[in-house]
Parts: C-alpha cells; structure tokens; sequence
C-alpha cells in the first residue's frame, strides 16, 4: 500500500533559479525517510560566482538529513538569502516526493 509511506521513494529535483543560472537541486528519498540532499549540475561558473552556494548546500543538507525536512533549519545570517533559497528549493523537491511526481 503506497499510502503507507511518507514519501514515493526515488530521486526528485527543483529548479534554483539564479540571475539566469538554473540550479538543479536533488533530494533522495525512500518511503520513510530523505537520504540525501544535493546539487546536480552546478556549474564551476555559479560557484565562482556564488561562493557560498556550496557550503551552505552542505549545511541544509547535513540538517534537512538530520531533521527529515526544512523545518527547524538554521544558517548563518552571512548566508541567509542563499540558504532562504535553497529551503525553498529542497522544500519544493520533497512536496514532488509526497505526492510522488
């Protein structure tokens, strides 16, 4: 029974959309539980010129793996836009895997 799990296990991406750049955010999930969370194309180009693009990725993930969702989540205020960004993104990928589209 699919309605048993939380989650439609798979892979599911949101678009991060940034000064005309498209970020690929990825989140894994199985029925129960995100495994993991990351960026799928981000380019050389975007991370020169977002340089905390990459760690705070890393921080949101570590926590959204942590605390199995975006709620709860803290960032640094030197990243608060960038991070604010991502959340919405990450949250956007996990609402594909309720629902499972």
């Amino acid at each position: 029974d699919p309605a048993a799990g939380k989650y439609t296990p798979g892979i599911y991406t949101s678009v991060l959309s940034l000064n005309n750049q498209a970020i690929d955010v990825e989140v894994a999930v199985d029925s129960e539980y995100i495994k993991s969370v990351r960026f799928v194309n981000l380019s050389e180009d975007v991370a020169a010129m977002y340089p905390l693009m990459a760690p705070s990725m890393e921080n949101l993930a570590a926590q959204v793996v942590e605390n199995q969702g975006v709620s709860g989540i803290s960032y640094d205020e030197n990243t608060q836009y960038t991070s604010m960004a991502l959340t919405e993104a990450i949250g956007n990928a996990l609402k594909k895997a309720e629902s499972g589209k």
